[in-house]
């Protein structure tokens, strides 16, 4: 308990009160919009089962976060970016603060016994469920929504709709982008076109797959390996999704680069000082491109390759690998999007336009060479 006291904290939450992004899962307001949820017309009250067992880990917050040069000895292994838990001392008042951990450090355990009376050696099937529940978010390459529902129902635990219900508007539309990719299948193997009642009984065949799956024909046609399932069919699901969520990356990337050609800092600067900041526009641009491309331009290229395999010759090895290669690369491709997102709509926040010689050159060169560093911590994973 020592070694958590010297590292407890006590932190500004109240920015994270109405918070929930693909870095922050805001537990808190989730939970009591699902236990406020109101029943459909003529349905009588249900009570929703939240998401943990453990009251107090239902009103915490998540981040998916950087780490610090600092932070770097709390694990056994190397990691830049790790998921963090915030306790906050009164959920209703979140500006007095809390304590936190990693999911991912060594010491995670203990923290949840000293802390929440979580043990895992007693075996208790409560304290069970909410381990696994935490595993699965550290997993998770991003806490979107829709990527934290389906990664919790690969590993068998299902959510409570009205918990995520913010991310079933996209989950809509990506069932209705994989009925586009999956349809030119379907009819060539009806030889015919298929109906809607087809389509949907294929896609819920292939696509509701979970580690208990144990019998699947389009899987077990691509001799992909019935371990590898869950992973696979969740890495298509993210794509979809991620091509969803990303599209007009390019303009916003635009925008940036506009912001950043415009922009010049207040006069009486030496020249090895604009020369600085100069450099750290190019920078950050180089860094911005290389997210894009890993992330974006992953995307479209592994969803286009896929698809021209389905429905053009290709043998099921070919399938098979691009739905493997996927699935080897959808963690880093989500923290790219998530990336992506948090530099941009940061940079652009701070420099909505472009301005001449009214920023501040200390500002500016200091946002610059942070929004860097975040990006090249990412870059040395």
């Amino acid at each position: 308990m020592a070694a958590f006291r010297e590292r407890k904290e006590v932190r500004s939450f109240h920015k994270l009160r109405r918070t929930n992004s693909g870095r922050v899962l805001n537990l808190i307001t989730l939970t009591d919009a699902a236990l406020q949820a109101t029943p459909p017309h003529g349905k009588s009250p249900v009570t929703i089962k939240p998401l943990f067992y453990n009251n107090t880990l239902n009103y915490t917050i998540l981040t998916k976060h950087n780490l610090r040069d600092n932070e770097r000895d709390l694990f056994a292994r190397s990691v830049h970016v790790a998921t963090k838990i915030f306790l906050p001392f009164d959920p209703r008042r979140l500006e007095i603060g809390g304590r936190s951990f990693f999911i991912e450090e060594y010491q995670f355990k203990d923290h949840l016994r000293e802390l929440l009376h979580l043990d895992l050696m007693t075996g208790d099937k409560e304290v069970l469920h909410d381990i696994k529940v935490l595993e699965a978010l550290s997993r998770s390459p991003t806490l979107d929504a829709f990527i934290v529902t389906e990664c919790l129902r690969a590993d068998g635990l299902r959510v409570e709709p009205a918990f995520f219900a913010e991310s079933y508007g996209l989950a809509t539309k990506t069932t209705a982008d994989v009925f586009d990719v999956f349809k030119p299948l379907v009819q060539k193997a009806l030889g015919k076109s298929a109906s809607p009642e087809e389509m949907s009984r294929f896609v819920d065949q292939v696509w509701n797959v979970t580690n208990a799956t144990t019998d699947n024909l389009f899987l077990e046609a691509l001799q992909i390996p019935r371990s590898e399932w869950a992973d696979v069919i969740f890495a298509w699901k993210a794509l979809i999704y991620y091509d969803l969520v990303s599209r007009g990356t390019h303009e916003r990337l635009e925008r940036v680069l506009k912001v950043l050609h415009g922009t010049k800092p207040k006069l009486r600067l030496s020249s090895a000082d604009l020369a600085h900041i100069e450099e750290l526009k190019r920078e950050l641009a180089r860094n911005l491109y290389k997210l894009h491309d890993g992330s974006t331009g992953y995307i479209q290229s592994a969803l286009q390759r896929l698809v021209s395999a389905i429905i053009g010759k290709s043998d099921a090895s070919e399938i098979s690998e691009s739905l493997r290669s996927m699935a080897r690369n959808i963690s880093s491709v989500g923290m790219n999007v998530v990336l992506f997102d948090q530099v941009t709509s940061y940079f652009l926040y701070l420099f909505p336009k472009p301005t001449m010689n009214h920023v501040d050159p200390e500002t500016f060169e200091s946002e610059l060479s942070n929004l860097c560093e975040i990006v090249a911590l990412r870059d040395e994973e």
